[in-house]
């Protein structure tokens, strides 16, 4: 979405809220993707969290959830602008600002499919937490 550059007389993705919506979600998800990928090689390589158990544990769940919500719903509103632009002259006119605007929905709810799963497994985490006073269920 960020990289239309096709004119000025095409419609730019910044110019509606829905997609700015769109863009700045994932981009705030990517930036917690990449903190948390290396949270997890500190983990890793150190044999120790970052954090206290008890807080990485909460931490990660709860980050987890609200971004996955946060992802879920701006794709929601990308969805609609796009649904709605398909039958204005914005698409009739200029198709692949269009096609750009499905791609990246349709990437920003692969990104909810992938922090679905990870809140899956943090869910798991807290459970085991709970469970046995370790984030492992081994």
């Amino acid at each position: 979405m960020a990289t239309d550059y096709r004119g000025a007389s095409s419609p730019r993705w910044y110019d509606f809220d829905a997609f700015r919506y769109v863009f700045a979600a994932n981009a705030i998800v990517t930036l917690y993707s990449l903190f948390e990928l290396a949270v997890s090689v500190w983990d890793i390589s150190r044999s120790a969290t970052l954090f206290p158990e008890v807080l990485q544990v909460w931490f990660d769940f709860g980050h987890d959830q609200v971004f996955a919500y946060m992802l879920l719903s701006a794709g929601s509103a990308g969805t609609e602008l796009a649904k709605t632009l398909k039958g204005s002259e914005a698409c009739k006119e200029e198709t692949a600002f269009c096609l750009q605007a499905d791609i990246a929905v349709a990437l920003g709810f692969a990104g909810f499919l992938f922090i679905g799963f990870s809140c899956l497994l943090s869910g798991f985490r807290v459970a085991c937490f709970i469970i046995r006073g370790s984030r492992s269920h081994l």
